[in-house]
């Protein structure tokens, strides 16, 4: 005999009351002993206390466009939190083979692991709360070795979960972002390992814990085919990807040139951000992309001061927003040139000292304008920026991002 609503007027209504109430909490109760069961009351990756009170789930920012800002554990203590920024993300935790956390190196205590439990960190973290701004964690290997170890064993898939329990427990974030890069060869049989890990990860966070985002950096030019991320199959499980537009030319480039130009790739160097925009705008959807911005360059000794200049093997080095803007202000001592690159839409300086010749390229408010341009024009999800603290207290880029974004 099957029964229907019909039916229920026979009983007493207070009774059925109360048979509805038992049930939606044995319900209630099964869920949160599936879901938790297996989670530890404590977590032994902090022991500080005062996490404690900043666990529950921080509020989304309310913007359009996200302004996501990586912070690394070396500029901790130079950046200032800025209100444009809606999601602070922590770089990093290293990922081991098995897939547990590195805490210890050959040199010592593994330094993104010990900052991530000092005050510092928490003091941002507190400040993030206060300005709804979001907090991240990148998860981050770019050992190959490691890499295949991680990808190739379930076992290390089953500690990495646990490994995240643990994290989400000790520490109130909103999201994981997964920075793996690899630069071993490239079998379809790994792609297909990479694309499983992320699927599992997306699983457990979706029934373990409630709004728990997931993004993942890659490649400018990781759209193409060439790399270990299968963009199209990666993209159904991420909610955002971080497209790391930089460092087309690099400490190690025989010639000077643009970190992060947006045209002239066919002309002028191997590839440029429009390029492989259009590559990723083909497999995915423009709400899931983050235009990475750097707030760096490079400056390289070079053999003149052409724009182009041929430059001296092992002289590369790393130019952040605020030492381009301490050598402008020696303008007159170092015989600083400015420039512009009119294809790359990207500025550069050259200079002297003690008899060398330097020529720098970074990124300044002008070119930042135009990127963010571009990112309103495809109406892509927003910007990633490398790296938090380059800038120094200079409002010049974040002023620029206020104003566009």
């Amino acid at each position: 005999m099957q029964y229907n609503a019909a039916m229920w007027p026979v009983f007493p209504r207070k009774l059925k009351v109360v048979l509805i109430m038992i049930s939606l909490g044995l319900a209630s109760l099964g869920i949160v002993i599936w879901v938790y069961g297996s989670i530890p009351l404590t977590s032994p990756l902090t022991e500080n206390p005062r996490f404690e009170f900043l666990h529950e789930m921080l509020p989304s920012h309310p913007t359009d466009k996200v302004v996501y800002g990586y912070v690394p554990y070396w500029n901790l203590d130079k950046m200032t939190l800025q209100p444009e920024l809606t999601h602070l993300a922590y770089f990093g935790l290293t990922l081991g083979a098995d897939g547990s956390f590195l805490t210890q190196t050959e040199e010592g205590g593994e330094p993104g692991f010990a900052k991530l439990k000092s005050e510092t960190w928490l003091d941002l973290t507190q400040q993030a709360k206060a300005n709804s701004t979001s907090t991240e964690i990148v998860l981050a290997q770019f050992n190959n070795d490691d890499i295949v170890a991680l990808l190739s064993s379930p076992a290390a898939h089953q500690r990495l979960l646990q490994s995240l329990d643990a994290l989400l427990l000790a520490y109130p974030v909103n999201g994981i972002n997964i920075d793996i890069e690899y630069s071993g060869e490239i079998t379809p049989a790994l792609r297909q390992r990479m694309t499983e890990l992320v699927t599992t990860i997306r699983q457990h966070l979706t029934t373990r814990y409630s709004g728990v985002k997931l993004s993942m950096a890659m490649y400018a030019s990781a759209a193409d085919s060439s790399h270990l991320w299968d963009v199209p199959a990666l993209q159904t499980q991420l909610d955002y990807i971080v497209i790391m537009a930089y460092d087309f030319h690099r400490r190690s480039s025989p010639l000077a040139g643009p970190v992060a130009p947006l045209f002239g790739g066919k002309e002028l160097w191997d590839s440029d951000i429009s390029q492989h925009l259009q590559e990723f705008l083909a497999v995915v959807p423009p709400e899931k992309l983050l235009l990475g911005v750097p707030f760096y360059g490079y400056e390289w000794q070079a053999t003149d001061r052409d724009p182009q200049a041929h430059t001296f093997p092992g002289t590369g080095a790393t130019a952040s927003f605020k030492r381009v803007q301490e050598l402008l202000a020696k303008k007159d001592e170092l015989q600083v040139a400015e420039g512009w690159n009119e294809t790359a839409l990207s500025p550069y300086i050259s200079y002297e000292e003690d008899g060398e010749i330097y020529v720098v390229y970074y990124e300044n408010s002008r070119s930042l304008s135009y990127k963010l341009d571009y990112v309103n024009q495809l109406d892509l999800a927003g910007i990633a920026i490398w790296a938090l603290g380059y800038e120094g207290n200079n409002r010049e880029l974040w002023d620029v991002i206020e104003r566009k974004l």
